[in-house]
């Protein structure tokens, strides 16, 4: 599996979030239903995912919530759709039905809907959206914390580069300068050099004239 439990939790919260904000709600129609249909198939498959997690890390509470899930949150749903979908093909409304444990679910609050009262509705779908605003909130929060990271890493990265520069200055200053000397101890050993060899040209020189001499006065 290459997603965590936190991860498998998010998405299945957020399916039945989205779940019961169509349930909630007047417009539930065929393509709404099959939706909700779909996003229960998703949060059962998280939910199976959750508890195979939980039993490989060995987690106990985690184990237990997890059984839980499709019993007391997932089933009642299902049977929602089931029934309006069966409203649907047969005209037939049922009246007055309990749909409290719709909204029992950990991740969703809600009031205990009875009949078609449009208040209720209305605020369970505002405190939908506030679920929704606040987990929205939340992810912005972290991506400013993730950015501010990022930011004051990069930052970091340039004061190494920026001193990591000056010492490749300093370091070619030194060569510039051990250069320089070099070649001034080549210049001066030219001199040197040539200093002595017109020493040794002109010591040559006197001991020829010295010879020439010894030789004309025998």
């Amino acid at each position: 599996m290459s997603q965590t439990y936190d991860e498998y939790e998010k998405d299945y919260n957020q399916c039945l979030s989205r779940v019961r904000s169509f349930l909630s709600s007047h417009a539930r129609s065929l393509t709404t239903l099959r939706e909700c249909g779909r996003l229960l198939s998703q949060a059962s498959r998280d939910a199976t995912a959750m508890e195979t997690l939980a039993k490989e890390s060995g987690e106990a509470f985690r184990i237990a919530e997890s059984k839980k899930r499709s019993e007391q949150e997932i089933a009642p749903l299902e049977q929602e759709v089931e029934f309006a979908l069966r409203e649907r093909e047969t005209g037939e409304v049922t009246i007055n039905r309990n749909r409290s444990e719709l909204f029992s679910g950990s991740s969703y609050n809600a009031p205990n809907f009875e009949g078609d009262d449009n208040g209720q509705m209305m605020d369970a779908l505002i405190q939908d959206s506030d679920d929704l605003l606040a987990e929205s909130q939340a992810l912005c929060a972290q991506s400013e914390e993730i950015g501010s990271g990022t930011l004051n890493t990069m930052g970091m990265q340039r004061e190494q580069l920026h001193s990591a520069g000056e010492h490749l200055r300093g370091a070619r200053s030194t060569v510039d300068q051990a250069r320089s000397l070099l070649q001034d101890l080549n210049r001066k050993a030219l001199r040197n050099k040539r200093f002595l060899y017109c020493v040794i040209a002109t010591l040559i020189v006197a001991n020829i004239l010295v010879i020439i001499a010894k030789i004309k006065k025998k």
